[in-house]
């Protein structure tokens, strides 16, 4: 692999589609790759008799994966380069799936699979966010957002659909996801890569009312509120917020549909439910981005408002057994997801210091897939109490995160 060349200079005065298309398509990419999974759940528990707990297992794996890779993936590209860690791991996507695929014949390779899907993807995403930042700083932010949960809606429902109606459907499940990243990958080699400037004194680099609205970068060093209280301040008013991003929606698309299945064409709706729930994510976020130019907390609240709704929703879907509820959860779960994405990546890029925006970036994402547990959780807990109360409690849960962004934020 070639060294990275790297410009001198802060970004592109243009944000051309030429210039962070490349990078978007493979974040696209591996975000199909690391969810396409989701669908083919109770297809792989039928088909090699696996139990719930088993299947639920291999799809939270790939939460573990993820603390390396964003670990990797964040620091690493601010010190060595974006295309350094992108391009590999990028690549490494397609071979993740392969190991997916030969899992049809050796189960014990889904484990494996599924937690090296993990590592890419946080490398990826973590870096990638960055480097599309770097190269529109005004609309970077929204393109990894809509990049990302395009990936993660549509990998599954392609796959869910080949699965219903193709042949040997644990196999070519997969084949869409080879043909992206065979496309995505070559392109990342001539993808322009800017080195930020160094960065400047506190009082040199004022803060204004645009470069908070635009979501400042560690890209420019004018950007961010710099200083020791950054840290504290993440705590405080986005971890709370960007922990609901998968925990509250991942219930519509890997929980619901196997407790309260259809009766005909069950992997066709398994996928087509986690599409509605991710597309119900891309459609909230523009609107989530409006609403942050006049009131960024009120992005925070929507969302989590959302997010309780919806486990309410889901709660009375388990209780009466209707999978037409389970439609009315996802679109109201994924919608929390784009409000509470948009409002958590934006807010981590306004607090970053100069030269830790990957860094809260790889937090962030950590805090998100925390939430591909829930399924896991829920079964653990279900000993306790019913599918019911749980999610119940979910809801309140959420509840009180709202209570304390609304009177701490």
């Amino acid at each position: 692999m070639t060294a990275p060349s790297l410009s001198p200079c802060r970004a592109p005065a243009a944000e051309r589609l030429s210039a962070w298309g490349p990078v978007a398509l493979a974040m696209f990419g591996v975000g199909w790759g690391a969810n396409q999974f989701a669908s083919l759940l109770g297809l792989y528990a039928d088909r090699l008799h696996l139990g719930g707990g088993e299947t639920r297992t291999m799809f939270a794996i790939y939460a573990l994966g993820l603390v390396p890779g964003l670990a990797l993936g964040g620091p690493a590209s601010d010190r060595y380069g974006r295309r350094r860690l992108v391009l590999p791991f990028a690549s490494a996507s397609a071979l993740v799936t392969a190991v997916l695929m030969a899992g049809a014949s050796v189960p014990s390779l889904l484990y494996a699979g599924r937690l090296a899907a993990g590592v890419v993807t946080g490398a990826v995403l973590a870096a990638g966010t960055a480097w599309v930042k770097e190269l529109a700083p005004r609309s970077g932010t929204r393109i990894t957002a809509l990049a990302v949960s395009a990936g993660f809606g549509a990998g599954p429902l392609v796959a869910a659909l080949v699965a219903q109606w193709v042949p040997d459907p644990l196999l070519t499940a997969y084949v869409p996801h080879l043909l992206i990243m065979a496309v995505a990958v070559p392109l990342l080699f001539r993808t322009p890569e800017f080195q930020a400037a160094p960065p400047q004194p506190p009082e040199s680099a004022p803060i204004t009312s645009d470069t908070i609205a635009s979501g400042a970068s560690a890209a420019d060093p004018g950007a961010g509120v710099a200083g020791r209280g950054s840290g504290r301040e993440f705590w405080r008013a986005v971890a709370p917020v960007a922990i609901w991003s998968f925990t509250a929606p991942v219930n519509a698309f890997a929980v619901l549909p196997i407790e309260v299945p259809v009766h005909h064409l069950r992997i066709a709706y398994a996928g087509l439910v986690t599409a509605i729930t991710l597309a119900a994510g891309m459609a909230a976020q523009p609107v989530a981005r409006r609403l942050e130019a006049r009131h960024p907390r009120l992005v925070a609240r929507t969302g989590l408002t959302l997010a309780a709704a919806g486990l309410v929703v889901a709660a009375l879907t388990t209780a009466t057994g209707l999978p037409e509820l389970n439609v009315v959860a996802a679109v109201l779960l994924g919608a929390a997801y784009g409000f509470v994405l948009t409002y958590s990546l934006a807010e981590a890029a306004r607090i970053a210091a100069p030269g830790e925006l990957a860094r809260l970036t790889a937090i962030v994402y950590a805090l998100v897939y925390l939430g591909m547990f829930t399924p896991l959780l829920l079964t653990a807990l279900t000993a306790l109490a019913s599918l019911t109360v749980l999610l119940g409690a979910g809801a309140a849960l959420a509840a009180l995160s709202l209570v304390w962004i609304w009177i701490k934020v």
